[in-house]
Protein backbone atom coordinates (compact mmCIF):
# COMPACT_ATOMS: atom_id res chain seq x y z
CA UNK A 1 0.00 0.00 0.00
CA UNK A 2 1.17 3.52 -0.60
CA UNK A 3 0.70 6.68 1.32
CA UNK A 4 0.33 9.80 -0.77
CA UNK A 5 2.00 12.93 0.63
CA UNK A 6 2.19 16.22 -1.31
CA UNK A 7 2.89 14.70 -4.70
CA UNK A 8 5.36 12.13 -3.37
CA UNK A 9 4.73 8.51 -2.55
CA UNK A 10 5.82 6.78 0.62
CA UNK A 11 5.33 3.10 1.13
CA UNK A 12 3.35 1.94 4.16
CA UNK A 13 1.83 -1.33 5.26
CA UNK A 14 -0.77 0.22 7.58
CA UNK A 15 -4.25 1.24 6.52
CA UNK A 16 -5.46 4.59 7.80
CA UNK A 17 -9.06 5.68 8.26
CA UNK A 18 -8.89 7.60 4.99
CA UNK A 19 -8.23 5.36 1.99
CA UNK A 20 -8.37 6.06 -1.74
CA UNK A 21 -7.96 3.57 -4.56
CA UNK A 22 -7.06 3.71 -8.23
CA UNK A 23 -8.80 1.03 -10.28
CA UNK A 24 -7.27 -0.71 -13.29
CA UNK A 25 -9.25 1.65 -15.58
CA UNK A 26 -7.52 4.60 -13.77
CA UNK A 27 -10.74 5.85 -12.16
CA UNK A 28 -10.56 6.72 -8.47
CA UNK A 29 -12.55 5.64 -5.49
CA UNK A 30 -12.76 6.53 -1.81
CA UNK A 31 -13.51 3.98 0.88
CA UNK A 32 -16.10 5.59 3.13
CA UNK A 33 -18.22 4.40 6.03
CA UNK A 34 -21.85 5.33 5.47
CA UNK A 35 -23.36 4.11 8.71
CA UNK A 36 -24.01 0.49 7.80
CA UNK A 37 -20.90 -0.64 5.90
CA UNK A 38 -17.76 0.54 4.15
CA UNK A 39 -18.50 1.46 0.52
CA UNK A 40 -16.21 2.54 -2.27
CA UNK A 41 -17.52 5.75 -3.83
CA UNK A 42 -16.33 6.11 -7.44
CA UNK A 43 -15.72 9.11 -9.64
CA UNK A 44 -15.53 7.37 -13.00
CA UNK A 45 -15.39 9.48 -16.12
CA UNK A 46 -18.58 8.22 -17.86
CA UNK A 47 -20.73 9.46 -14.98
CA UNK A 48 -21.50 13.05 -14.07
CA UNK A 49 -21.90 12.27 -10.40
CA UNK A 50 -20.24 10.14 -7.77
CA UNK A 51 -21.75 6.71 -7.20
CA UNK A 52 -21.34 3.67 -5.02
CA UNK A 53 -19.24 1.07 -6.81
CA UNK A 54 -20.71 -2.40 -6.89
CA UNK A 55 -23.60 -3.60 -4.79
CA UNK A 56 -23.96 -4.83 -1.24
CA UNK A 57 -21.79 -7.85 -2.04
CA UNK A 58 -18.83 -5.48 -2.41
CA UNK A 59 -19.39 -3.61 0.85
CA UNK A 60 -17.12 -4.42 3.75
CA UNK A 61 -17.44 -4.61 7.49
CA UNK A 62 -14.18 -2.64 7.71
CA UNK A 63 -11.75 -0.97 5.29
CA UNK A 64 -9.57 -4.04 4.79
CA UNK A 65 -12.62 -6.21 4.09
CA UNK A 66 -13.92 -3.76 1.47
CA UNK A 67 -10.51 -3.61 -0.24
CA UNK A 68 -10.20 -7.39 -0.36
CA UNK A 69 -13.49 -7.64 -2.25
CA UNK A 70 -12.09 -5.32 -4.93
CA UNK A 71 -8.49 -6.56 -4.96
CA UNK A 72 -8.68 -7.95 -8.51
CA UNK A 73 -9.31 -4.53 -10.06
CA UNK A 74 -7.48 -2.18 -7.68
CA UNK A 75 -4.05 -1.07 -8.94
CA UNK A 76 -2.99 1.31 -6.16
CA UNK A 77 -4.13 1.96 -2.61
CA UNK A 78 -3.38 5.37 -1.09
CA UNK A 79 -3.65 6.03 2.63
CA UNK A 80 -4.20 9.61 3.74
CA UNK A 81 -3.70 11.37 7.06
CA UNK A 82 -7.02 13.21 6.92
CA UNK A 83 -10.42 13.26 5.25
CA UNK A 84 -9.49 16.62 3.72
CA UNK A 85 -6.42 15.16 1.98
CA UNK A 86 -8.45 12.20 0.71
CA UNK A 87 -11.17 14.45 -0.72
CA UNK A 88 -8.64 16.79 -2.39
CA UNK A 89 -7.07 13.78 -4.13
CA UNK A 90 -10.49 12.34 -5.01
CA UNK A 91 -11.73 15.58 -6.56
CA UNK A 92 -8.58 15.98 -8.67
CA UNK A 93 -9.52 12.69 -10.38
CA UNK A 94 -12.94 13.88 -11.56
CA UNK A 95 -13.04 14.40 -15.30
CA UNK A 96 -15.72 16.27 -17.11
Amino acid sequence: MKKYVEGKEKVTNELTNWVGVVFDDKSRGSVLYTGDAYHIICNDAPYTRNRVCGGRDYDGSNIKDALQKWENIIDIIYCFDSYKELMQWFVKGIKG
